[in-house]
């Protein structure tokens, strides 16, 4: 999403891998009930390829591909204020007045398409990002590292009274409010024969009213646990984008063999305890476990595999910056803005009562499908676009406002 004057040709084609990636991530909290983000023995999940699909997801996709977003805004607001300031203009209140304007697209996209938005976020952590650009390249590491410490402790925290509750409701002469305490929020997970899941098909298989009125219900709580659950890692990784940048990985400065190495290594430093957990949770059979994985465990582990993926698609870029494929996914990324929410529109037309109204009945497996030819729709469209209208539609919208605003 950075400023069309000033382009990174690597920066767009991680940009459209990330765009890409985010929909893999996506995908089953557009066509499932919200128990199957958290536990993958529910809903969606019918044999042995569904559950590979969850492995899969979890150990390369899930938290990652937000991590890289956050980090190419991290990038991207010190080009925005750069470019800014090279044409005579604030460089901050250029920077600022992107966010101001990102934030009521980000709102609408809430409201009107869909509940997993996270331009809201990236908007006002882009704000408070302002507060880093001065600092050196090794203070804004330790930054991140601070506050992805800060992040893996409250989701720690969050996750840990669950297995407490299982425990005492099972114990023998448990009261019984601690029994109903424990089967409804069993039923919220998706446990067994979950009135939570039927009723969230029942809504989202229904009419637009009552999934708008849902959404506008929920606002205030998600806004919470946006903010407690997901700011200080955002913010961790906005802050490395940053460093990135200034040490010349996100600027594709770096030579290809040093790409190579660094996602060699930071792969294998990511992906061994990731599976880990993943092996863990699948032998254990557990939805607590997979929660406390996912939501808990995994956090400092993004960083890692994130940093992995994106040396790989900057070494990609390097290396082979005329390949055809390189080349249209960086379009992608050009657009990624109304990719991000093109995806939104297409994906609850088909899932959601008012279109297809698929919600609930495909498995992880068939989801997959779905994301291929979301991903050929991508590449045709922008593709097209690019050539004959040059800069994406809602990109160009967003420039013009933000350039009068």
């Amino acid at each position: 999403m950075a400023d069309e004057g000033f382009r990174i040709e690597g920066l767009d084609f991680l940009r459209g891998c990330a765009v890409m990636g985010i929909l893999l991530g996506n995908i089953v909290t557009f066509g499932l009930p919200s128990a199957a983000g958290f536990n993958p023995f529910t809903v969606g999940t019918q044999g042995p390829a569904d559950l590979a699909t969850w492995f899969a997801t979890f150990l390369l996709i899930d938290g990652k591909m937000r991590a890289i977003f956050a980090m190419l805004l991290g990038a991207s607001i010190l080009l925005v204020i750069e470019s800014a300031e090279m044409n005579g203009r604030d460089g901050l209140q250029a920077h600022r007045r992107r966010m101001l304007w990102l934030l009521p697209i980000g709102i609408a996209h809430y409201l009107l398409l869909w509940s997993g938005d996270i331009l809201v976020q990236l908007a006002l952590c882009g704000l408070i990002a302002t507060l880093f650009i001065r600092f050196e390249t090794l203070g804004l590491i330790k930054l991140a590292l601070a506050l992805l410490l800060l992040q893996w402790v409250i989701n720690l925290v969050a996750v840990w009274p669950a297995f407490s509750l299982r425990a005492a409701a099972l114990a023998p002469g448990a009261a019984p409010t601690i029994v109903e305490h424990w089967q409804a929020y069993a039923d919220s997970a998706g446990m067994g024969a979950s009135r939570a899941v039927a009723n969230e098909i029942a809504l989202y298989t229904g009419g637009y009213a009552g999934i708008f009125a849902e959404r506008i219900g929920a606002a205030p709580r998600a806004a919470l646990n946006q903010i407690l659950y997901s700011w200080p890692e955002c913010l961790a990784f906005i802050a490395l984008g940053m460093a990135m940048l200034k040490g010349g990985f996100m600027a594709g400065q770096w030579p290809v063999p040093q790409y190579r190495a660094t996602w060699h290594r930071a792969m294998l430093v990511g992906l061994v305890p990731m599976a880990g957990l993943g092996i863990w949770v699948l032998l254990s059979g557990d939805p607590l476990a997979a929660q406390a994985a996912l939501f808990g465990w995994s956090v400092p582990l993004r960083l890692p595999l994130a940093v992995a993926l994106a040396s790989m698609a900057m070494g990609l870029a390097a290396q082979h910056p005329q390949a055809p494929l390189v080349r249209a996914i960086a379009t992608i990324g050009r657009l990624a803005l109304s990719n991000y929410l093109l995806t939104s529109l297409l994906m609850t037309a088909l899932f959601y009562g008012y279109g297809g109204g698929l919600f609930g009945a495909l498995t992880r497996t068939q989801l997959l499908l779905v994301v291929l030819a979301m991903w050929a729709v991508m590449l045709v469209w922008s593709v097209l676009w690019r050539r004959s209208m040059g800069q994406g539609p809602v990109e160009r919208l967003w420039r013009l406002a933000s350039r009068r605003g």
